[in-house]
């Protein structure tokens, strides 16, 4: 197969209540976490000035106040060659359906409830649905936190229950926004946060994705555990440092060589921002540990450097992306080379979602523009390799895998009382799949014959 033609996903997001303070002044936007999203500053009447205001924020006589809110994200996605299948007829087209919707309550300056219902639902997919897809409704968060000044900026919280993590870039902590199903953890999490300093601690066990109604669990004998700090660069103002330990232990983990329990420790650190004209996203992550009687040695590395023409008409960002990461040297051996993504987003390198950031080595140039405040649209190129083309083969034998052509178009908008909707199309056409994918589908038996 030479050609693979994806033409992808059209989704809408609509949400409940999307804030404007009086004219001219603009409130708090969405969070993507909503979680973080605070209503407080409406015990101001002046400022009730939405038609949803009493919604957002709503006072229980001394019993502190209420906040509602909701998503509902409608998507629709169509493949040619889904898969990367030979078969003529692997097309497919089908609707993805996310329903979120939540309650904030606040009794106290030092207690906060945040709930969350999902209903994920999935119509037309010959197959039926993947794993992600369909969950009928479950609580998707639920959890308590204790809040506590350990200084006059100094604030310190305890968080229990089931809650979203993002961490950095979502390379390896993610609320996976791209998939119909968003992803979230049973934990004790300690944040803290002082100006621009934070630092988080938890332990977790990640919550898996039930088809049926109020069934989800966390994946039994999975746990997640880590350190997450970011600082401020000072010498270097608009940067910003993260460091972090992420800990895994996953009696079920399967690679390529096999399956077995894995212990794998993750450390990394990221450095972001802007300066001037550019902005910067690096990242650099080493893991090491235990994989079945064989030992873990895995890295990563990833760049994404822009540059944007400001005094220019949709002030166009001029980007580049490269990324590589470990995989397995040889299959002969007990040693695991792989580079495990642990948590990472569902749509790391498009929204496809095809490719996972494993034995890889990506190379993304693009242009991004935004002629109006409101959109955006990205145009690149994304090439990507295998980095160990063969388990038996040195690492550092590169092979050529695909290209994706990639266009992506993104428009928020305040619709009529006070909601907001966004829309986001997607397009990629990946071609000259080589013989990477024709060793990967046809049997040996159908190779000898060719």
């Amino acid at each position: 197969m030479s050609l693979r033609l994806l033409r992808v996903f059209l989704f809408i997001s609509f949400c409940v209540s999307y804030p404007h303070a009086n004219a001219g002044e603009a409130r708090p936007p969405y969070k993507f976490l909503r979680y973080d999203e605070d209503y407080s500053f409406l015990s101001d009447p002046t400022q009730r000035t939405d038609l949803f205001d009493w919604v957002k924020y709503i006072p229980l006589d001394g019993a502190g106040y209420l906040s509602f809110g909701g998503e509902a994200r409608e998507r629709f996605e169509t493949y040619k060659n889904e898969e990367f299948s030979p078969n003529p007829n692997a097309d497919n087209a089908y609707l993805l359906q996310r329903y979120l919707f939540h309650a904030n309550y606040h009794p106290a300056e030092w207690l906060r409830v945040f709930g969350e219902l999902q209903s994920s639902l999935e119509g037309g997919r010959p197959g039926g649905p993947r794993p992600t897809d369909r969950d009928a409704i479950d609580i998707h968060q639920l959890f308590a936190d204790l809040v506590g000044k350990v200084s006059q900026d100094g604030q310190l919280t305890l968080r229990v229950g089931r809650q979203e993590m993002s961490y950095g870039w979502e390379r390896l902590i993610a609320a996976r926004e791209g998939p119909n199903n968003r992803r979230a953890f049973d934990e004790v999490r300690l944040l803290y946060n002082q100006n621009a300093v934070s630092v988080d601690a938890w332990f977790s066990s990640p919550v898996e994705v039930d088809q049926g109604q109020f069934d989800d669990q966390n994946v039994r004998d999975v746990w997640f555990w880590g350190v997450y700090a970011t600082v401020p660069c000072p010498s270097l103002p608009g940067m910003q440092l993260d460091l972090y330990y992420l800990g895994l232990s996953n009696p079920h983990a399967v690679f390529n060589q096999g399956a077995g329990r894995e212990e794998a420790h993750t450390v990394g650190s990221r450095f972001f921002g802007t300066l001037g004209r550019w902005d910067v996203n690096d990242e650099a992550i080493y893991q090491f540990g235990q994989f079945g009687s064989g030992a873990v040695n895995a890295w990563s590395v990833a760049i994404d450097h822009g540059f944007t023409l400001k005094n220019f008409w949709s002030r166009p960002r001029l980007g580049l992306r490269a990324a590589i990461a470990s995989g397995d040297s040889s299959a002969s051996d007990a040693d695991l080379q792989t580079f495990n993504p642990l948590f990472v987003r569902g749509n790391y390198f498009s929204e496809a979602g095809l490719l996972n950031p494993q034995n890889f080595i990506d190379l993304f140039p693009s242009l991004r523009i935004n002629p109006d405040p409101k959109l955006t649209a990205e145009l690149g190129v994304d090439i990507h390799w295998r980095k160990s083309w063969r388990r038996n083969l040195p690492t550092w034998r590169f092979s050529y895998f695909s290209r994706e052509f990639k266009f992506r178009l993104f428009r928020r908008d305040r619709v009529s009382f006070g909601h907001g909707l966004a829309s986001q199309p997607a397009y990629s056409l990946f071609r000259r799949l080589f013989s990477f994918l024709r060793r990967a589908i046809h049997s040996p038996e159908q190779r000898r014959r060719r």
